[in-house]
C-alpha cells in the first residue's frame, strides 16, 4: 500500500469520525471559547475560509507536530484537500470550491495576522487566526480542543447545505421565450454572483441550440467557474464552440468593464493559445452590458450588436448581452428552450452554486 493511498485512508477515517459526531445529537460540546470566531467563518461567502480550516484540522489530526501558524505548507494542502477532503464533502453533499483553501492562503508560510491582514475579508481571517491559536496551545486538552472544532465545524457544514437543499425548485417545462428571458434578466442583474450566473447562462443557451438543431458543435469552458482565468484553465476564452477539436468561435461573458485592461488579458490568453495549438484564433465576441465597453470603440449604431474594437490582429465584437440572450432564445427550437429550462433549473440546485442564486430562483417561481 502506497503512502499517499494511507494517508488518504487516514484522511477519510478522521472525516468519517467527525461527521458521525457532528450528527450524533448525543455528542454535546462546548462552545463557548471558539463560537463567536467559528459563526465568522459562515458569515461570508469566501467559503475558503471554513475550508481552510478544515484541512488545518485534518493535518493536526494527522500530525501532533504540525502547526499551521508557521508552516501551512508542511501539511501538503492542495493534496490533502484536493483527494480525499473534496470527494468526502461531494459525497456528503457539501458545498465547497475546487481550490478554495488554496485560494485563500496562496503565497504565505503560516496562518498568521500578517497573512490575515492581505485577506479579503479581513475580519474572518483574524478569526481563522484565532481559531488556528485556540487548537495550537499546547496543553493536555489539545486533542479534544481539535476534535471539538472539527466536530463544531462538520456541524455547520451539514447544517449549511441542509438549508441549500431545502432552496431546490421543482419547475414545469416551459418553451415560452419571453418567460425564460425574464428569468436570465432577474438572475444576472440581481445575482451575478461573481460573473458565474451569465456565464453559466450563455454557455447553457450555446449548448442547447447546437444539441436540438444537431450541428455536432460542442460548447466548452461552461462548467468553469467565472473566476478561473482563460490561462489557467489554457483557453481562448470564458465559452467556446469546438467541432473536431477545434475551437471556431470565442466567447468572453461579463458584466463588468471589459476595458482596455481586459482587451490586453485576453489577447495575452489567445495569443499563447494560438502558439501553443497552431490556431489563428482572431476574433472575439463579447458578451456584456453596454456600460462595460470601451468608450473609444468603434459604435455600429445598432441596438444588440454594440460595436468593435480591434486590438493588434485581435477583433473584438460586443454585443448586448440581454438582447443576445433573447435573440438567441427566439432563435432556439422550442424543444432546446425546455432543455435550456432544465439545465439552468439544474445549475441552481447544484450544492455548490450561490445561495442568493437559489433564493432568488425560488422566489422567481412563488408566482
Amino acid at each position: 500500500m502506497s503512502s499517499i493511498h494511507e494517508r488518504n485512508e487516514k484522511v477519510r477515517q478522521i472525516l468519517d469520525n467527525l461527521y458521525n459526531r457532528a450528527i450524533d445529537a448525543g455528542v454535546e460540546i462546548d462552545e463557548s471559547a471558539y463560537k463567536e470566531s467559528l459563526d465568522k467563518l459562515f458569515s461570508t461567502t469566501a467559503w475558503g475560509f471554513r475550508e481552510i480550516l478544515l484541512v488545518v484540522i485534518i493535518a493536526m489530526r494527522l500530525d501532533n507536530a504540525f502547526r499551521a501558524s508557521t508552516g501551512l505548507y508542511d501539511c501538503n494542502p492542495r493534496a490533502i484537500y484536493e483527494g480525499p477532503i473534496k470527494e468526502f464533502l461531494i459525497e456528503k453533499d457539501i458545498p465547497h470550491r475546487k481550490s478554495g483553501p488554496l485560494n485563500v492562503a496562496k503565497a504565505t508560510v503560516g496562518l498568521d495576522m500578517t497573512w490575515a491582514a492581505q485577506r479579503r475579508p479581513s475580519d474572518v481571517a483574524e478569526e481563522v487566526v484565532h481559531l488556528v491559536d485556540f487548537m495550537e496551545q499546547d496543553d493536555i486538552n489539545a486533542e479534544m480542543k481539535i476534535e471539538n472544532v472539527g466536530t463544531s465545524l462538520l456541524r455547520r457544514l451539514i447544517s449549511y447545505s441542509q438549508s441549500l437543499a431545502s432552496l431546490s425548485v421543482e419547475i414545469e417545462p416551459s418553451e415560452d421565450p419571453d418567460f425564460l428571458y425574464h428569468l436570465c434578466y432577474e438572475l444576472i442583474t440581481k445575482t451575478p454572483d461573481a460573473g458565474n450566473t451569465p456565464q453559466k447562462i450563455a454557455a447553457l443557451l450555446l449548448k442547447c441550440f447546437h444539441t436540438f438543431f444537431h450541428t455536432g458543435v460542442e460548447v466548452t469552458g461552461g462548467d468553469d467557474r467565472a473566476s478561473v482565468t482563460s490561462t489557467t484553465s489554457k483557453k481562448p476564452g470564458d465559452i467556446n464552440e469546438e467541432c473536431a477539436g477545434r475551437i471556431y468561435k470565442v466567447y468572453e461573458v461579463t458584466v463588468k468593464h471589459f476595458d482596455i485592461a481586459r482587451i490586453r488579458d485576453s489577447y495575452d490568453c489567445i495569443s499563447i493559445y494560438n502558439e501553443s495549438h497552431s490556431t489563428n484564433i482572431n476574433e472575439i465576441i463579447v458578451i456584456c452590458r453596454p456600460e462595460d465597453c470601451p468608450p473609444d470603440m468603434e459604435a455600429s449604431g445598432l441596438h444588440g450588436y454594440l460595436g468593435r474594437y480591434t486590438y493588434q490582429d485581435v477583433i473584438y465584437y460586443y454585443w448586448d448581452i440581454f438582447e443576445w440572450i433573447s435573440n438567441t432564445l427566439q432563435h432556439m427550437v422550442p424543444e432546446g428552450r425546455n432543455g435550456f429550462y432544465l439545465l439552468l433549473n439544474s445549475y441552481v440546485n447544484e450544492t455548490n452554486t450561490s445561495e442568493a442564486v437559489k433564493k432568488l430562483w425560488q422566489e422567481l417561481h412563488r408566482n
